[in-house]
């Protein structure tokens, strides 16, 4: 045993009123069914009855906070149709109709669990909510001949970005807020409220005193607003001015802007911080009637993250600006921040997809061409998306990472004929129509992007009855392309008559990964049965450990129990290397915390999760491998939750394993291959960097590297060694392999 019992009573959490006592104290009447009568709850005579009347199920709920990875059981007589359900912030954790309910607690050590009625009275008596003891880890039997026929695919490890409020502005090296004087709608969802954008006003600057401001909706460049500026007065300088600029000295700065003026006054720019001029005024020339771009380059003589772009002029006159943006001349491609263009090729993404909700009211040809006239605009998401990427920018970041690119086209509202435009533009060549329009655009060569998505998250009869000529027209266009489904629903296969290559469900809960196993198989016999002889594969392109769960508690996304969640998931990923190809993990980069990667004013830093997504990376192109164990628990009960791989010449073995509890866990290691031994290994330690374990552990701006991987050698030797796995941990287990 690794806890002794009296330990596990110690931190043992207790039902208020689990014997209800003729009440129902401690207790919440809920509906699952919004639509679904109240139901009639009693608690008397020590029994819960519930009875509920019309559809859906109903019952009654408590939240307890029991140790993360802790082993729990609730059990009950009952009567009637009647279910036991554990709910977490991870999902939901399953339910059993039977008399008990075995889990592990979740990180962050919080589950409801829900006394139900399916229909009908029902009944519980004797309720009880009791810690069970960790059984020994045992064994683990790792057999080293492949279980599958392919391999890990790299895109099993993908990312994914989409126009979602703050998350292209954190990856690109454009540094103006706002760049077009537009009114910004708010934020539809929210997780740190206060802070998800970062208050960077224009703001007046200068002898504001001679100066008269207005936002200007007649004649604007760009969107529908530019910024007016007029001084009467002689000589006196004013103009505006942005803060929270950052600066690397010796750096090149491009400021681009549209400006027109009366009275021909002089325009010059400015950077600045509480230390003084950080570059030089540069002069932007005259402000003449009619708009004209103004170009000027601001070399940086210091490193700062508190500068201030200032923008000014001589009056009197007249001063107009729109479309403002500064670039330093360390932009990757012009236009991506070098700093998260490298901790991307670090992940070794195989696959990037761009795409998600906003997709689905975005015209794709908005986003083409130059930056100048692309409008800001707005998503699902609320807030403005500034538009400085769009399908070129994005097909060239995924060529330069080393990652396929994954598009996902617009099904609503539009017609095969617009997919397949779409298709063109990416693929075509430089004498079509579009892919003219794209050679013009300053891209003569082909992306030949291979991965394509028809729609996202949406379904139905009229999806399915379009799909076909979705995917005939887009094969028009490029024959050589693979096509994938939105949401896997009954009919899709059948109405796409052969034509899918893919079938993409979306992820959002990994509390009960049995669910996602069950999908898998689900899948997979629905693939036999109706893939018209076509070879159809699984691709993930969205999961998470949530994805509608906003505000505060969206924290647990940057925790070190997400990145124990995450690795759980990859490791069923693995087992099902045969079937899934693609698992596309949302999303890459801020996205109301669930981002992988956290920017701010010239910083970064990787959340826990980048960490568990750059050791999986490391598993592509080898085979999984069966590994059996001892014990009596259900699979995903098992600690430490493990999986293995083989590299492809048989002589490195890769173990990841996850242990969720509070305690070091030490199996056995046996290689069951006679002839193979272990020559010396390696260990990649995520974890917790301070003393006591815990899952709720995160990284900061402040503190990058409180949750990271500590790496070291070990003296592994023979077909059989144990290990210790540390509590909270995720280790990956390079193994040298010696012998046949």
């Amino acid at each position: 045993m690794i806890l002794p019992a009296l330990a596990l009573l110690a931190i043992a959490p207790q039902l208020r009123n689990g014997s209800f006592d003729e009440n129902l104290a401690g207790w919440t009447v809920h509906r699952h069914d919004e639509r679904a009568a109240q139901p009639v709850v009693r608690a008397a005579n020590h029994a819960l009855s519930i009875e509920t009347r019309g559809p859906g199920s109903a019952g009654v709920s408590q939240t307890v906070y029991p140790t993360p990875g802790s082993l729990w059981r609730v059990s009950a007589r009952t009567s009637g149709n009647a279910l036991i359900e554990i709910e977490t912030p991870s999902g939901n954790f399953g339910s059993s109709s039977g008399p008990e309910f075995l889990f592990r607690a979740p990180s962050p050590g919080e589950a409801t669990i829900h006394l139900d009625s399916t229909g009908g009275p029902v009944s519980f008596f004797d309720l009880r909510f009791e810690p069970v003891l960790e059984p020994d880890p045992g064994e683990l039997r790792v057999h080293l001949r492949p279980a599958g026929k392919r391999p890990v695919d790299a895109k099993q490890q993908g990312q994914f970005i989409e126009m979602l409020c703050r998350l292209i502005p954190s990856m690109i090296a454009q540094q103006v807020d706002n760049d077009s004087f537009e009114e910004e709608p708010p934020y539809r969802f929210s997780y740190i409220k206060e802070t998800d954008h970062p208050n960077r006003p224009w703001y007046p600057d200068g002898a504001v005193q001679a100066a008269e401001y207005a936002l200007d909706t007649e004649d604007a460049f760009n969107g529908k607003r530019s910024q007016r500026i007029e001084i009467h007065t002689p000589r006196a300088r004013a103009g505006i001015a942005q803060d929270g600029f950052y600066t690397k000295a010796g750096v090149r700065y491009r400021l681009h802007l549209h400006m027109k003026g009366t009275g021909g006054v002089p325009v010059r720019a400015v950077l600045r911080d509480a230390q003084g001029t950080l570059a030089q005024a540069a002069d932007l020339g005259r402000a003449m009637p009619g708009w004209q771009p103004a170009e000027a380059t601001l070399t940086a003589a210091r490193d700062s993250t508190a500068a201030t772009l200032a923008i000014d002029f001589e009056g009197p006159g007249t001063l107009w600006l729109d479309r403002v943006y500064l670039i330093g001349d360390d932009a990757v491609e012009g236009i991506w921040r070098a700093d998260v263009v490298e901790a991307l090729k670090q992940l070794k993404p195989g696959a990037i997809r761009f795409g998600g909700t906003s997709i689905e009211g975005l015209e794709w040809d908005r986003t083409v061409g130059n930056w100048d006239t692309r409008a800001p605009l707005t998503t699902y998401w609320g807030g403005l998306e500034p538009n400085f990427v769009g399908l070129d920018e994005f097909a060239g970041l995924c060529r330069f990472v080393g990652a396929e690119p994954l598009i996902c086209v617009r099904w609503t509202g539009k017609q095969a004929a617009d997919a397949a435009a779409e298709v063109e533009y990416m693929n075509g060549s430089a004498q079509t129509r579009w892919g003219g329009l794209r050679a013009r655009n300053g891209h003569p060569q082909p992306w030949a992007v291979k991965y394509w998505q028809i729609g996202n998250e949406v379904g139905g009869q009229e999806y399915e009855r379009s799909i076909a000529a979705f995917a005939r027209g887009m094969r028009a266009a490029d024959p050589s392309i693979k096509l994938m489904s939105s949401y896997p629903r009954q009919g899709v296969l059948a109405g796409a008559e052969g034509q899918l290559d893919y079938l993409c469900p979306h992820h959002y809960e990994m509390g009960d990964l049995t669910e996602v196993v069950r999908e898998f198989e689900s899948l997979r016999e629905r693939i036999r049965t109706q893939g018209q002889g076509r070879e159809v594969r699984i691709a993930v392109t969205e999961w998470n450990t949530t994805g509608g769960d906003f505000g505060l508690k969206r924290g647990i996304l940057q925790s070190l129990g997400n990145a124990l969640d995450c690795s759980r998931y990859h490791n069923v990923l693995q087992r099902y290397a045969d079937l899934v190809e693609m698992g596309i993990r949302s999303n890459l980069i801020d996205s109301f915390g669930s981002g992988i990667m956290v920017t701010g004013p010239g910083w970064m830093y990787r959340a826990p999760t980048y960490y568990a997504e750059q050791l999986y990376g490391r598993a592509a192109g080898s085979y999984p491998l069966k590994v059996e164990r001892p014990g009596g628990l259900p699979w995903q009960l098992q600690q430490p939750d493990v999986s293995a791989v083989l590299s492809a010449d048989g002589r490195l073995l890769r173990i990841y394993a996850v242990n969720s509890t509070v305690a070091p866990l030490r199996p056995t290691i046996a290689l069951a291959d006679a002839g193979q031994f272990a020559a010396g290994a390696t260990a990649f330690v995520l974890k917790n960097r301070e003393g006591q374990p815990n899952t709720e552990a995160m990284n900061s701006s402040s503190d990058r590297e409180a949750v990271s991987v500590e790496t070291h050698s070990l003296a592994a030797a023979g077909s059989r060694f144990a290990f210790t796995f540390e509590p909270y941990s995720l280790t990956l287990l390079e193994i040298q392999l010696a012998g046949r």
